[in-house]
C-alpha cells in the first residue's frame, strides 16, 4: 500500500508550479507594469504643492508611487521623475501605503 501511495504522488503533482511562479486570476490591465525604484515628485497644482515621492511600478497607462500626504482620489497631479520628465495623471486609489495614478496621456512624457 505504501508503495503505490509513492508511485501515484508524482502523478498527481506533474502540473505543479513552484508558489512564487503561480498568478491566480485574471490581469485586467491594459499595460505592463515593471517594478522600479525611482525618487521623484508629485506635483498638486490645486494645493500649490510638490511631494518628494517614491515610484515603485510604472506602466504606459500609469504610476504607483509611495508619499507622505495623499491626494483624495480624482486629484489631478503632475509625476515628476529625477531625470526631469513629467506625467499629468489623476489619482485613482490609495491602497497598503501606495498610491494608484492613471496618466492622462499614455506614455507621452511633457
Amino acid at each position: 500500500m505504501v508503495q503505490e501511495a509513492e508511485t501515484l504522488a508524482p502523478r498527481m503533482f506533474l502540473n505543479t508550479q513552484p508558489l512564487n511562479d503561480v498568478y491566480v486570476g485574471t490581469d485586467r490591465r491594459a499595460y505592463t507594469r515593471r517594478i522600479v525604484d525611482e525618487r521623484g515628485q508629485l506635483a498638486i497644482p490645486s494645493e500649490n504643492l510638490a511631494l518628494p515621492c517614491s515610484v515603485v511600478n510604472l506602466s504606459e497607462g500609469g504610476a504607483k508611487v509611495i508619499c507622505d500626504a495623499i491626494p483624495l482620489a480624482g486629484t489631478r497631479v503632475i509625476l515628476i521623475f529625477g531625470d526631469g520628465n513629467c506625467h499629468e495623471a489623476v489619482t485613482t486609489r490609495y491602497v497598503d501605503g501606495e498610491l494608484g495614478l492613471q496618466f492622462v496621456a499614455a506614455a507621452e512624457p511633457r
